[in-house]
């Protein structure tokens, strides 16, 4: 994968990511990686004036929604079927840049993050690296949420457990009729290709999951499936669709 690379600081830990995920500078490139200090971070070239996208499991916005946690409000929380002595394994099989996967890890359940587009899982995995030295959130952090740079369309081949539930959640359609989504969605817009293939992506997952697969969408957006969903459950912005493994044979 190519893209210009700004070495800003040295940093070995950082550069050993790079190398991990075959990322290589690209002169021409319109995206860019900043290595500064102790930070991976995404950079748009063609807007110089737009802040640079990081993944920071410390940053005050996830602060905040964990201490402004409340049950009755969470719509993921009761799709994922959390109770006091259940805490579902997960496997999140479209991470992007891991916001609802370390809400999910907080929640008590453990998460795999699968990340399969080089520079989003590099920029995942300094994040979780940073975020696990944090004398406030690493130690369960680092029990409960974890990533594997991977091709979700692969999951039979990978070598662990059945997860409880699979959680998707595919890019959006755009939706003329909206503003445009915040600048670090479109930078991951820009990046990742959509294949288009997301129910071919449902129905592994259904082939996999033990109990439920929970798909995120818009208010606005039609079913990934035709078939018949099991529920859903919405909060003011999106609404989380939740189908059933498939019958084994």
């Amino acid at each position: 994968m190519n893209i210009y690379l700004i070495i800003k600081s040295k940093n070995t830990r950082i550069q050993k990511i790079i190398n991990e995920h075959n990322i290589n500078h690209d002169e021409n490139a319109s995206m860019a990686l900043i290595i500064d200090k102790n930070t991976l971070s995404l950079y748009n070239r063609l807007k110089p004036h737009e802040k640079i996208i990081k993944v920071d499991f410390l940053s005050k916005q996830n602060n905040y929604r964990c201490l402004k946690f409340k049950k009755k409000n969470e719509a993921l929380y009761k799709a994922l079927g959390i109770k006091n002595n259940y805490f579902p394994s997960v496997i999140d099989a479209t991470a992007g840049f891991g916001r609802d996967a370390f809400l999910i890890s907080f929640w008590g359940c453990h998460v795999i993050m699968i990340e399969r587009h080089p520079i989003i899982a590099a920029l995942l995995k300094d994040g979780l690296q940073r975020a696990y030295k944090s004398e406030k959130i690493g130690n369960w952090l680092q029990k409960r949420l974890h990533l594997m740079f991977y091709d979700s369309f692969k999951m039979f081949q990978m070598p662990i457990l059945q997860p409880d539930i699979i959680y998707l959640d595919p890019m959006y359609p755009i939706n003329k009729k909206k503003a445009l989504p915040k600048k670090n969605m479109q930078l991951l817009r820009n990046i990742i290709e959509n294949n288009n293939d997301d129910e071919n992506l449902l129905n592994i997952s259904r082939k996999i999951a033990k109990k439920r697969i929970i798909v995120k969408r818009p208010f606005y957006a039609k079913s990934l499936s035709k078939e018949k969903l099991e529920f859903s459950i919405s909060n003011k912005k999106n609404r989380f669709d939740i189908y059933l493994p498939f019958k084994s044979k």
